[in-house]
């Protein structure tokens, strides 16, 4: 068995000041501070960040709810916005409804 076809097995044996390693698959990191290490490394900035795709989220509810007041004043007529609707959102389908989402805001 050459050293290729150790490397290719996952199990290399290093040998570093007279110490006998054997490495394997690594299956993450063990220590807290190796942890934290991780998640600073995963840490997602702008559009696709927490943040970000909660705003993102909170807009598309409002963007339908606003649809739903247009079609009910009479503003919009045709089709309606395809596709699904956010988590979170429920359908306006009468002006007291509408009053209701005003008096929260």
């Amino acid at each position: 068995m050459t050293a290729k076809d150790r490397v290719k097995q996952g199990k290399l044996e290093v040998r570093a000041e007279g110490l006998a390693l054997k490495t394997s698959k690594w299956n993450g990191p063990r220590t807290a501070e190796g942890r934290q290490r991780i998640a600073l490394a995963q840490q997602k900035h702008g559009f696709y960040s927490k943040a970000g795709l909660k705003a993102n989220h909170v807009e598309a509810i409002q963007l339908r709810e606003l649809e739903d007041i247009a079609y009910l004043t009479g503003l919009i007529k045709g089709p309606r916005t395809r596709g699904c609707k956010p988590r979170g959102y429920k359908s306006i389908r009468s002006m007291e409804d509408v009053k209701a989402l005003v008096a929260l805001k």
